[in-house]
This record gives C-alpha cells, structure tokens and sequence, in this order.
C-alpha cells in the first residue's frame, strides 16, 4: 500500500512535534520555563502543530 503525499507528511511532522515537545521540554527543565530558548522553542512548537492542525 503506498502512502498519500499527504500522510507521509502528517506522520513526519506527528514526528517533528514529538521530538520539538521533548527538546523543548529538555531546555525548560536546564534553562528554565521563561528562557529565551525555551519559548523560541514553544514558538516552533506551535507552528509545527499548527501546520499539523491544517492538514487534519
């Protein structure tokens, strides 16, 4: 069975917001909740699940 083009990406980015949550995750925990590398971090986090969130 072959993947649509648009599931291939839906299943990468599920991918991508996985490891950005626990990278962001990481950073908050060693740099605090408020770093600036921590909510640059949410900031993509949030567009990639908004990304996600179109192709639904």
């Amino acid at each position: 069975m072959i993947k649509s083009p648009i599931k291939v990406e839906k299943d990468q980015l599920k991918l991508d917001i996985e490891l950005l949550r626990y990278e962001m995750i990481q950073i908050g925990i060693k740099e605090g909740l408020t770093s600036a590398r921590t909510i640059q971090a949410s900031k993509k986090l949030d567009q990639y699940i908004a990304k996600y969130l179109a192709l639904l």
